[in-house]
């Protein structure tokens, strides 16, 4: 019996995610007409930063040093630094001038949302941007944010995929994603959320939403239940390049930390959108896509069950596992279909490899986000992670473990004959050998 359940949630939960990617890829989107042009004002260039490398802040400063003299913009650098010789090293190299600045904070309050909040009340343009220290937006994205009437994000593009197999699959996950969920939804009309770097916003709405809230991990996710709430709906601007984690532990970071923060949001804010006054179909997906953490946990929840019972029980294959492995077999298809199509636009990646490593790691992910999802629902406060921006290779054993377990699996499924166990065991296995071995 466990082995039909593991089945049908990694079965169902697969095909779920598959069958959103599709409609936004194949879908008919809804009518939309809206104006998000304004007056161009002053544009305020908020970025907190952490204990970063000095190489990435000063490559940052200048970046934006050189536009200062062509329009009106300044960029506040609000930098929580707990090491003074790290922070003396940012104070040599950093362009300062009359629009540049570097704010240090010493108590560290609220964290990310708290400097950005800080660096909000320091600043005095019509319109604030909120950027990564590792964001490089073009001077034409700029003018667009600057005239932007509410709410307006600009879309992510890895500007350097790496050299690194890891390095470019990561960039291809990011940049898959940042077309499915911006480029397609916004084409289509549908709700896209802010993002935390390339989000702009005007003061009077960041200053009646009342800032940040310094209780929640995931602020842009956060920030678009209450602009739903507000009927506030988000424009796309273009796209932004961005840095992408260099690294598997840096990535799994990233997504352990989106995952619970998103959870959290949905857990105690999902009644926002809910109740707001805004067409059917906008908040069904704006709900739907809150959920896609415990969706991905779901399918996790799917391979660890299959451990015990592969020890447990002896299932041979029939008309119900038959039907599952074909709605299994129908989510892949899909998903294929939706990279291929999204392979057409992108360009610099080398498929069919990229497809498989992105594969490997997204099996894994399933599995890796599972205890922060569980973590987000029970209330369990876990603290913010910064995701790493060295490329330094930090030692990730939960692949190790992943391969060590389901290895255990695979061998008790050929032993009790369970070829359920053995076909779901398989998946994270050959996912975790694969990272290890070639990532």
């Amino acid at each position: 019996m466990i082995s039909i359940v593991s089945l049908a949630l990694v079965a169902l939960s697969m095909l779920i995610v598959s069958l959103y990617h599709a409609m936004l890829v194949y879908g008919k989107g809804i009518s939309t007409h809206s104006v998000y042009r304004s007056n161009e004002g002053l544009l305020s260039l908020i970025t907190p930063i952490k204990n970063e490398p000095v190489d990435v802040v000063e490559r940052y400063g200048r970046h934006f040093a050189m536009y200062v003299n062509t329009f009106a913009i300044e960029c506040i650098v609000v930098a929580d630094y707990t090491d003074d010789t790290l922070f003396n090293g940012v104070l040599k190299v950093f362009p300062f001038n009359d629009s540049v600045f570097l704010v240090r904070r010493f108590n560290g309050v609220g964290g990310r949302n708290g400097a950005i909040n800080d660096g909000a009340r320091f600043s005095s343009g019509d319109t604030i941007l909120l950027l990564d220290v590792d964001a490089y937006p073009s001077e034409e994205v700029l003018r667009e944010v600057a005239m932007c009437s509410s709410v307006c994000v600009a879309k992510w593009s890895v500007c350097e995929p790496g050299y690194t197999r890891i390095s470019r699959t990561i960039a291809f996950m990011t940049d898959y994603g940042s077309w499915l969920y911006y480029k397609l939804k916004s084409l289509k009309g549908l709700f896209i959320y802010p993002l935390g770097s390339g989000t702009a916003i005007r003061r009077r709405l960041f200053e009646e939403i009342g800032g940040f809230r310094l209780d929640v991990i995931q602020d842009d996710m956060w920030l678009g239940t209450q602009l739903m709430r507000r009927r506030v709906k988000p424009h796309l601007v273009g796209e932004i390049c961005v840095g992408a984690p260099q690294t598997l532990s840096a990535f799994l970071t990233q997504q352990r930390r989106w995952a619970y923060g998103t959870t959290d949001v949905m857990k105690r804010f999902g009644k926002d959108i809910l109740n707001a006054s805004v067409e059917p179909v906008l908040k069904f997906e704006a709900l739907f896509y809150l959920l896609q953490p415990l969706i991905a946990s779901t399918t996790g929840l799917g391979f660890i069950l299959a451990i015990p019972a592969s020890f447990s029980e002896s299932q041979h294959m029939g008309l119900l596992e038959l039907v599952l492995l074909s709605l299994l077999g129908i989510s892949l298809a899909l998903e294929f279909l939706s990279i291929k199509k999204f392979a057409r636009e992108a360009r610099g990646y080398d498929p069919p490899y990229v497809y498989g490593r992105s594969s490997a790691i997204s099996t894994l992910l399933t599995i890796e986000v599972l205890p922060y999802v569980v973590a987000a629902i029970m209330g369990i406060r876990i603290p913010y992670k910064i995701t790493p921006k060295s490329r330094e290779k930090a030692r990730e054993l939960s692949p190790l473990i992943i391969m060590l377990l389901f290895t255990a699996s695979l061998t008790a499924s050929i032993i009790r004959n369970n070829s359920i166990t053995l076909i779901l065991s398989a998946m994270p296995l050959t996912a975790a050998l694969y990272t290890l071995l070639r990532l």
